[in-house]
């Protein structure tokens, strides 16, 4: 069942998140998946089953752990059990260079005939941009797919690019389970607008023994119903994964997500934010403009632009999320000097305590929860 897959799926890519926007300083959460779907596995007939999908996730700034389980019950009373944990660590930026290193462990069993367990570690090795990066990684590890366990080695190498709303990802990957073997060429698109967000994957295995060959596609749609609940539908075809145990299937599967608690870090959609705001909302607006100055031989110094103010506050990765009060230098000039390393790096900005805001003059991009973060990199 798919569910299983993306257990998997969401656990593997567990720093993925962290790479492109940076958690807080430290921060759970927890959701629950309950829905319906149909599936057909290759080789026997559609039928249809209820899910729920209990997740967890403790993030910091320098890596993630994931752990997901998913219970299945089929229309024809049989039962499906999947069960995931994962945890990644990022290296500190050098440049343009970042390290990653990431371990994961599941196990599962399908409608009471077949059980599978895997244990991987993977090794990967990034180039970011502010726009845009690569990567190259290696993976080794033992699996049990319907067998006695075998040695897992898999590497592949990919790129990603974000314009706006818009993330593009393609990728290549070669993998070996015993004396099963694979190459899957990928490519997916993110995207979010307000509420809604949505993913697609498009992929083929183009080269196999043992491991099924062919096209397939995924596409998924998230629609928020408020700060706690959200509303998913997803379906396609996924291919048969030795590693994780997943068994080739079509799918359609709409499903209700609970948070079981709101996320601590949100920020506000727009450049401008409400200034000494009631309980009503009313208030001026301000804008605030970042400028980064950075000489070689000295701390980065960062200077917002603001008019009026009385507090301007900035957080982000290198203040590992916590609000850091700006001096005042006159003439609507806030200023701080850090020690800040070359990279990319993310921030946002609070004036007099309202909603965080991205300054102009950062490149703004999409968050993990519905709102926008701003870019900026050292040199």
């Amino acid at each position: 069942m798919t569910a299983g897959r993306r257990a998997w799926a969401a656990t593997a890519a567990a720093g993925w998140s962290l790479l492109t926007v940076r958690a807080p300083a430290a921060q759970t959460t927890g959701t629950v998946d309950v829905g319906l779907s149909t599936v057909r596995y290759d080789g026997f007939l559609a039928s249809g089953a209820a899910s729920m999908t209990p997740g967890v996730r403790w993030e910091r700034p320098d890596g993630a752990v994931t752990a997901r389980g998913t219970y299945l019950r089929f229309e024809s009373g049989h039962r499906s059990l999947q069960g995931s944990v994962a945890g990644s660590f990022f290296t500190p930026a050098a440049r343009r260079w970042r390290g990653e290193f990431s371990a994961a462990a599941g196990a599962s069993r399908y409608v009471e005939f077949a059980s599978f367990w895997h244990a991987v570690g993977e090794a990967r090795l990034h180039i970011i941009e502010a726009e845009r990066g690569a990567w190259i990684s290696g993976t080794a590890g033992r699996a049990s797919y319907g067998s006695a366990p075998r040695g897992v080695l898999a590497a592949s190498a990919g790129a990603w690019l974000r314009r706006a709303a818009l993330t593009l990802r393609v990728s290549a990957s070669l993998s070996r389970v015993g004396d099963t073997s694979y190459t899957d060429v990928e490519s997916s698109a993110h995207a979010g607008w307000g509420q809604v967000t949505l993913d697609a994957t498009l992929g083929g295995r183009v080269w196999s023994r043992g491991g099924g060959r062919g096209m397939y596609g995924e596409t998924s749609a998230a629609l928020a119903l408020g700060e706690r609940m959200a509303l998913l539908l997803s379906g396609g075809r996924y291919p048969t994964d030795p590693i994780s145990g997943s068994i080739a299937a079509r799918y359609f599967a709409a499903a209700i997500r609970i948070h079981t608690a709101a996320p601590r870090h949100t920020i506000s959609r727009d450049r401008t934010a409400p200034r000494g705001a009631g309980a009503d909302g009313a208030g001026t607006s301000t804008s605030a403009r970042l400028e980064v100055q950075v000489d070689r031989s000295r701390p980065v110094r960062l200077v917002v632009h603001v008019a009026d103010a009385i507090r301007v506050e900035v957080a982000g990765d290198f203040t590992d999320w916590q609000p850091l009060a700006l001096s005042r230098a006159g003439g609507g000039i806030w200023e701080v000097v850090l020690p800040i390393t070359s990279g990319v790096h993310r921030i946002d900005v609070r004036i007099d305590g309202a909603a965080w805001i991205v300054p102009a003059g950062a490149t703004r991009a999409p968050d993990d929860y519905g709102g926008d973060v701003g870019i900026f990199v050292v040199p």
